[in-house]
């Protein structure tokens, strides 16, 4: 009987104890898994971290070298600016072009040449090599007219206002006019403010299918006898 018992009570401990372990198995499971989440959680975390540097210094790095670049383009556009410019018609910065003739100048950076008058209302004489003509929309033969509305008479305005750089609206023709042969033609213009303050004879002469060109610019310093 007493066997029996020990038996009884043998068996019933074991079932205690190995109910108690399965608890204990399990919490040991979930914490085993809570490790490795919060593990995985601090591996990307730093993981992100050093690529978050990574991107932000090679933004820095991007930013910095179109910068850079941004500098070096406007250097650039300064650069072939000065190198561009030509003084205009109105502003004449010259230079002594040779020993043997002090009466004769040189435009800085470009061909055109102004030199003094004999002429009492020329204040001086500019010419340039390469003024370009004015393209035409002639077609056969050329026939050199002086009326308004004409094609050939307003190619002639065209030309005698572009050398200069007076636009339409702000130049008066004071007179154009044949200069001796049809593929010739000289005019008086001037800007039209109150004082008249650019004055100018302008010669030009024909090129043959290709339209009026410049060939010489006096400046005048009264429009009175000048034409």
């Amino acid at each position: 009987m007493n066997n029996g018992k020990s038996e009884n009570s043998t068996r019933h401990e074991k079932r205690q104890r190995y109910k108690a372990k399965k608890p204990r198995k399990k919490m040991d499971r979930l914490l085993n898994v809570l490790i490795a989440i919060v593990s995985i959680l601090i591996v990307l975390n730093l993981v992100s971290i050093f690529t978050g540097d990574d991107k932000k210094q090679n933004v820095k790095e991007t930013n910095q070298v179109t910068e850079s670049k941004k500098n070096d383009d406007s250097k650039e556009v300064v650069t072939d600016k000065s190198e561009d410019d030509e003084p205009t018609n109105n502003d004449y910065s010259t230079e002594n072009m040779s020993d043997e003739n002090e009466n004769v100048y040189v435009v800085s950076a470009s061909e055109q040449i102004v030199q003094p008058s004999n002429d009492p209302i020329v204040d001086e004489v500019i010419v340039n090599p390469s003024w370009q003509v004015t393209p035409t929309k002639q077609t056969g033969e050329h026939v050199s007219a002086y009326e308004e509305g004409h094609i050939d008479y307003e190619e002639k305005k065209e030309t005698f206002r572009n050398v200069v750089g007076l636009s339409e609206d702000e130049v008066i023709y004071w007179s154009i006019k044949n200069n001796g042969n049809p593929n010739s033609s000289v005019a008086v213009i001037s800007s039209n403010d109150s004082n008249r303050a650019y004055k100018y004879r302008i010669h030009i002469e024909w090129i043959e299918n290709e339209g009026w060109k410049p060939i010489k610019v006096e400046k005048l310093n009264q429009l009175a006898n000048s034409y």
